[in-house]
């Protein structure tokens, strides 16, 4: 059993985890107190057009914390990948599950509405069979850029007529507090860092247009740490010798994209795509894969005025 001193330094390992500081650790003593004193809530999982790779970043992220995050501060009654119960047995605990209501729905990956048998959920397209999951939810999660926006599966020609969560949502008619949390895959801090909100306060965290202010509030460029490079006009020229310089001019998209991945970074903080030395292709932007390529060429944009390169970046599909 953990002592007090161990739970408090637990809660404040997991504040700096999640929140990057500890400011939310008592309020996250509070959460875990009061999930001890009554039923954790239930959490399920439907996979839509997806890779799996969400649920892979869940589990092999930043935290170590995960297999207790869904044993102990919520209880993941179906996950395709993590319950015992797999093919009919899935279904029927799915099935259970849902019917009693009151359980929050997670989706990974998007939903094909022209294609339906594109994907299934059991023996019916899955474009069927989710109304009835979600008309009992508390609330509904978009996990992954799949499922808050179509991502890879709705880009292209889209043969399948992938749509998202909330498109879905309008068209069978079901009314449920939405929250997306984008990503290619998703980053699990955000993830269980949200979950984590709801159960302690019992309320939504701020959120704009559905998405958590808190974790996607500040555009990547503004705490770019090669942002001093774009200040003195540095700009990359070659891969292979220059690890540094700004990454503007091989098309990353970190000038459009609102994250806070330069903060809270990957693989237990050990680094981020910038950082390893790859433009940041804007994977949690809406309009990501975006229809445009990616990367520059520099003999096209060299010696723009700032103002000038914002205007062809905004063009490319950004906002």
């Amino acid at each position: 059993m953990l002592s007090r001193r161990d739970f408090i330094k637990r809660c404040r390992d997991i504040s700096v985890a999640v929140f990057g500081a500890e400011i939310f650790a008592a309020d996250i003593a509070e959460g875990f107190m009061k999930i001890a004193a009554s039923k954790r809530p239930q959490i399920a999982f439907v996979q839509g057009q997806s890779c799996t790779g969400c649920t892979v970043s869940m589990t092999y992220g930043n935290e170590t914390d995960f297999i207790d995050f869904v044993t102990r501060l919520v209880r993941v009654q179906v996950h395709p990948n993590l319950s015992f119960s797999q093919g009919h047995g899935y279904m029927q605990l799915l099935d259970s599950v849902t019917s009693a209501g009151g359980h929050v729905l997670v989706l990974e990956g998007s939903i094909p509405a022209r294609m339906k048998k594109a994907c299934l959920l059991g023996e019916e397209p899955l474009y069927n069979a989710l109304k009835k999951h979600l008309e009992k939810a508390s609330a509904v999660v978009a996990c992954g850029t799949c499922a808050c926006s179509g991502g890879i599966p709705a880009s292209g020609r889209n043969e399948t007529g992938s749509i998202d969560i909330a498109q879905y949502m309008r068209q069978v008619g079901i009314n449920k507090p939405l929250i997306k949390i984008p990503g290619c895959p998703i980053q699990p801090d955000r993830l269980m860092g949200t979950v984590a909100y709801i159960v302690a306060t019992g309320r939504l965290p701020e959120m704009k247009n559905n998405i958590p202010v808190k974790y996607f509030g500040d555009l990547i460029h503004n705490n770019c740490h090669r942002f001093q490079y774009f200040s003195q006009d540095i700009y990359l020229k070659d891969f292979n010798t220059d690890k540094h310089s700004c990454l503007l001019k091989k098309g990353c998209r970190g000038t459009i994209t609102k994250s806070d991945c330069p903060t809270r970074r990957w693989n237990g903080g050990v680094n981020v795509c910038v950082e390893s030395n790859t433009p940041c292709v804007g994977c949690v932007n809406e309009k990501w894969p975006f229809k445009e390529n990616i990367y520059y060429e520099s003999r096209n944009i060299e010696d723009l005025p700032w103002n000038d390169f914002k205007k062809n970046v905004l063009g490319r599909g950004g906002k």
